[in-house]
């Protein structure tokens, strides 16, 4: 009994936090998306160089490693921490709901994570 009084209690308090899901989940989505871009131009930048690698043309992969690689590893490097400063955002959400509901965190996150689109895992080809 105590179980449905405290989830009615969690799905109260998310229905009044239904704006500041919907732009965390927008927020998770977009910097996904842009460590997507991210890995796929640091993909085309290594088989740049690998190309220039088969053809043996020594300088111009050294020249693609140290300019484009470099530049897109850099690159992956900030679209992650876009993306780790969102899923903390969520971390920190769901314990501020588990607090304020007086519940384990265990007990808010699966809520909180039906409600957005980004936990809905990718499904394979």
């Amino acid at each position: 009994m105590t179980n449905e009084i405290d989830l009615q209690k969690i799905f109260s308090i998310l229905d009044g936090k239904t704006d500041e899901i919907e732009r965390l989940d927008e927020n998770i989505i977009m910097e996904t998306v842009g460590v997507a871009m991210s890995l796929a131009a640091l993909r085309e930048s290594l088989d740049k160089m690998e190309s220039h690698l088969d053809n043996r043309e020594f300088e111009k992969a050294s020249h693609v490693g140290y300019q484009d690689v470099a530049h897109n590893f850099v690159y992956i490097q900030r679209t992650l921490a876009g993306l780790q400063t969102a899923a903390h955002h969520k971390e920190a959400l769901i314990c501020n709901i588990a607090h304020e509901a007086s519940v384990a965190y265990e007990d808010v996150a699966p809520c909180v994570e039906q409600k957005m689109q980004s936990s809905v895992k990718k499904s394979a080809p």
